[in-house]
């Protein structure tokens, strides 16, 4: 527990500085592989993915995920917070450092709480003004699995904002669009399960991100989770698009590479291949639809399936819409939520917690004054259900109750599972209320009472209690 409030503590004081702080550069965005030195599970490596927010040109704080990438345990997942500390050495060399706490599981490789915490150091080489080669050491300790000591490996760093040295806000991470995304995979019956049983269909809901890269290429990124047929599985991709516009829609092929599993899908080492063709037609103004049929297949395990996607995309156009306008306002919040354990939380009774500790992130997008779409994640740092996550999209309409404080409703679906909590199949809902203290115009303290539950069957329904912080940005100007 005095690590969870260790990092609560650090995340909230190093958001804080990076938005009052009035030379805070662009983001940053690091990827990597690293074999652990003796590994003890199923887990041999995990992948690294970190988004960050530049404090200055040496630091910057943001979210890591990790996820399995070697071995034969695909579906293990950790999501937190984490820092980089960057020393220059030559124009060329430069050191730097990393420190991130966060937690998760899977696989059946981590029992108890989860928690991961791991440093590093990396000797980084320029290759050019936006791109660093990394090779990178660190110490890797997971609570619940036998995963405490070295690791090494190459990563890559990107900066948005090129060469990092810029005093205003540098390279902004602004999207082309963002989408709601349903997916149904069918597997070939052939397709076989971790415990040979035939693999059922899987139906995903999740989101997704997408980055113009130029007028017909674009990269969408997404994470998406089950809410039918593989309870606990979820998946993280990166794809390439080249779009073929016509008159009044356009037509689309992508490809890419992720890291998934869980839910006893056997993507062998989680490294996911997929490739998809579709077409977008709009709906109104500033929303889209998406239709696409394409494959996935697993690198190094026996899953394979077919997919068919449907996705509701909201496209911001800059040049068409921002003229005149503020922009388009979000809210980025980080904290940590307590579930109420009561009947019917744990798939096999016997786990004596009493609360379960997750650490969540959030994303509000306001589609008018008061009314806006969110997206969180949650994964567990405590409880003894190490495996468990949480990803849900939904809505909520802010009040204004005086100068310094407001009052948001939610409403919110999603996909829940792992950890043997009892999802009763994975697709959950629920409600809460969430008071926010604004300290300033450029973060909040936020606290959330709600109310959350499975939609199907007879499974877990706890009290859940929020505190994080909140910071607004704005977009698109």
């Amino acid at each position: 527990m005095s690590n969870i409030l260790s990092g609560l503590l650090l995340a909230g004081g190093v958001a804080l500085t990076a938005m009052s702080d009035a030379k805070a550069q662009g983001f940053v965005i690091e990827t990597g592989v690293e074999a652990l030195s003796s590994p003890n599970t199923l887990i041999h490596g995990l992948h690294r993915l970190y988004i960050g927010r530049a404090v200055s040109p040496r630091f910057s704080f943001g979210q890591g995920i990790y996820s399995a990438a070697l071995g034969d345990a695909g579906g293990a997942f950790f999501w937190g917070f984490e820092g980089v500390a960057r020393i220059p050495l030559t124009d060329r060399f430069s050191l730097s450092f990393s420190g991130f706490l966060g937690g998760g599981g899977g696989a059946a490789q981590v029992n108890g709480d989860g928690t991961m915490v791991r440093a590093s150091a990396a000797l980084d080489y320029r290759v050019s003004r936006a791109w660093d080669a990394q090779i990178t050491a660190s110490w890797v300790r997971i609570a619940g699995a036998p995963i405490d000591g070295p690791a090494f490996g190459v990563g890559l760093r990107y900066r948005l904002d090129g060469e990092g040295q810029s005093d205003g806000d540098g390279g902004a991470l602004d999207f082309a669009a963002l989408s709601m995304h349903v997916a149904h995979m069918v597997a070939p019956s052939s397709t076989r399960s971790r415990n040979g049983a035939a693999q059922p269909a899987v139906s995903l809901v999740g989101v997704r991100a997408h980055r113009d890269l130029n007028a017909r290429t674009r990269l969408v990124f997404s994470a998406a989770g089950a809410a039918r047929g593989a309870q606990g599985y979820m998946q993280i991709m990166a794809e390439a698009r080249r779009i073929f516009p016509m008159r009044w829609l356009s037509f689309f092929v992508e490809g890419g590479a992720g890291f998934g599993g869980g839910g006893n899908v056997d993507t062998g080492s989680g490294l996911l291949i997929s490739a998809a063709a579709g077409v977008t037609v709009p709906v109104t103004r500033r929303f889209n639809a998406e239709l696409s049929l394409g494959a996935l297949t697993a690198a190094t395990g026996g899953f394979r399936a077919a997919t068919v996607s449907l996705n509701m995309v909201r496209a911001f156009g800059r040049q068409r819409e921002s003229v005149g306008t503020n922009g388009e306002r979000w809210a980025f919040s980080a904290g940590f939520s307590a579930q109420q354990v009561g009947a019917n939380y744990f798939a096999v009774p016997g786990n004596p917690a009493n609360l379960v500790i997750m650490q969540e992130s959030s994303l509000d997008y306001f589609v008018g004054r008061r009314l806006y779409l969110t997206g969180a994640a949650q994964t567990t740092m405590a409880g003894g259900v190490a495996g468990y996550a949480i990803g849900s999209v939904g809505a909520g309409y802010e009040i204004p109750v005086s100068d310094r404080w407001s009052l948001s409703l939610e409403g919110f679906i999603g996909a829940a599972g792992g950890g043997g909590v009892n999802t009763a199949g994975g697709i959950i809902g629920g409600v809460r209320a969430e008071l926010d203290y604004h300290v300033t115009d450029t973060w909040r303290l936020s606290m959330a009472l709600g109310q959350m539950t499975t939609l199907r069957g007879n499974g877990m329904s706890p009290a859940t209690l929020t505190f994080g912080v909140k910071i607004p940005f704005t977009t698109h100007r």
